[in-house]
């Protein structure tokens, strides 16, 4: 029989973080993270020497969408150790501090002064040198001040090579996870096993308290004919996102969950985007060097709620440089937004899928059109020309999904406590974006590890009161 203090479920960023805060921090915690695919890379996409098309290609051969519903068009998961951490392409921010209390039905029982130290110790571990400058920097930056923009976040003290020309180089999950292994096996007592190619397929209970997950029943991923087996535990962690962490909690007919009037599966968000080209090889002064610049949310107002990254990269044909310029907008938070378990519908193990339902609201859509407002404004005052003009990406194409599992400032509306806990359970937490009351503007990676390491530390806390 297989024991770990610690079962974390999904190896992303989220399950990377809390395996690697668990084994550093506290160093008697036994670990086993489950992860549904194989290694398919060792490091970040884009520290692998791909381009972005190189990337597009990756991607087409192995994302896999096991959902059926509205995330179903764009949307889609990365079966492999580190998960879609592998191939994250956006600039990594930190989730804004308004956007912890802006929606009435989205606060969070934390702020992000609470997450501040977490925030700190994400930033300098993953963050890479990816700080843009040159004449087409400072000329993009002069043309674009009246929407206050600014540089991406970068940690000097990062080891992380690379630069503007090289993607978004950062420590992605799966060169953190295989670090940790590396580390783990030349201790003289290993603690943490890497279980891939396993898909938990239901979290069981403990006969004598139905509170309590005892052990996770598991499959083959590439072997659904082979004998299923049981990982043990004292703590399980559900971090595999919010799309399937909801789905396995709902599978596993909990008494917790059965008798829980919570917000299991519901406030399902993702990240609204669009995307556009555009043609800078007629301004000589955009051609001179690298760009690299985000605009921030233009105010506190809920229209206003998205960002707009300018990036440069090299046409496929001839090399020349183009800016590709993306926006990146909210969700309002919605109970009807949710993930169900699809009637009659079953993967290669047998076990119900989940059917996703996400419906843009009318702020969403007012939103929208605020941003793709500013995107053509931005064009404009670089003096370009759209190659292609920016287009609202299918819904799920963002792979930033939160909420499902929310851990919300009104008890009635959430689905876990403030320590990550589901309600009604005892030793079942959320680690992963299915706990974000709200999804904010930012890219999510920096807040799931900011988030991860919090968990780890109240883990060890509560084991010890």
């Amino acid at each position: 029989m297989r024991h770990y203090n610690v079962v974390v479920i999904g190896s992303g960023p989220a399950g990377a973080a809390i395996a690697e805060r668990l084994y550093e921090a506290h160093p008697s915690v036994s670990i086993a993270i489950i992860e549904q695919g194989p290694f398919l890379l060792d490091r970040h996409f884009y520290d692998s020497g791909g381009t972005i098309q190189d990337r597009d290609k990756f991607l087409s051969d192995h994302l896999h969408c096991p959902w059926d519903g509205d995330l179903r068009d764009g949307g889609a998961l990365l079966p492999a150790v580190g998960g879609r951490g592998i191939v994250g392409g956006s600039q990594l921010h930190r989730f804004y501090e308004t956007d912890f209390s802006l929606w009435d039905n989205g606060e969070w029982r934390f702020t992000e002064a609470d997450l501040l130290p977490y925030f700190t110790e994400a930033e300098n571990r993953l963050l890479g040198p990816i700080r843009c400058v040159g004449t087409s920097q400072d000329y993009a930056f002069l043309h674009l001040a009246r929407f206050h923009a600014r540089h991406p976040p970068s940690a000097s003290t990062s080891v992380v090579q690379g630069g503007p020309n090289l993607g978004f180089p950062h420590r992605s999950s799966v060169e953190r996870i295989r670090t940790l292994m590396t580390r783990d096996a030349l201790s003289r007592t290993p603690r943490v096993s890497l279980i891939a190619d396993t898909t938990v397929v239901r979290l069981l209970t403990s006969k004598v308290n139905p509170a309590r997950i005892s052990r996770a029943r598991c499959a083959s991923s590439s072997r659904p004919d082979a004998e299923s087996f049981d990982i043990h535990g004292d703590t399980f962690i559900v971090a595999a996102s919010p799309v399937e962490s909801a789905r396995l909690v709902l599978n596993s007919e909990l008494d917790f969950v059965k008798s829980n009037q919570s917000a299991i599966g519901h406030y399902l968000a993702e990240h609204i985007y669009c995307r556009g080209y555009l043609d800078v090889s007629k301004s000589p002064e955009l051609n001179l060097g690298p760009i690299n610049i985000f605009i921030p949310p233009l105010s506190a107002a809920l229209k206003d709620r998205f960002q707009i990254e300018i990036r440069s990269i090299r046409r496929p044909a001839d090399r020349s440089q183009i800016l590709r310029l993306t926006g990146s907008a909210a969700m309002d938070p919605n109970w009807d937004n949710r993930v169900e378990i699809a009637p009659g519908r079953v993967d290669r193990h047998g076990t119900p899928m989940a059917s996703t339902i996400l419906k843009a609201s009318s702020p969403d859509e007012e939103r929208t059109k605020t941003m793709l407002d500013v995107l053509h404004e931005v064009a404009s005052s670089l003096g370009g020309k759209w190659s292609s003009r920016p287009l609202l990406l299918p819904r799920g194409a963002s792979y930033h999904e939160a909420g499902t599992l929310r851990i919300a400032l009104s008890e009635n509306e959430s689905a876990a406590d403030a320590d990550s806990r589901l309600l009604g359970a005892s030793n079942l937490f959320v680690g992963d974006g299915a706990a974000f009351p709200s999804i904010g503007v930012a890219n999510p990676i920096l807040t799931l590890t900011a988030m991860g390491y919090r968990l780890a530390d109240r883990l060890v806390e509560l084991a010890r009161a």
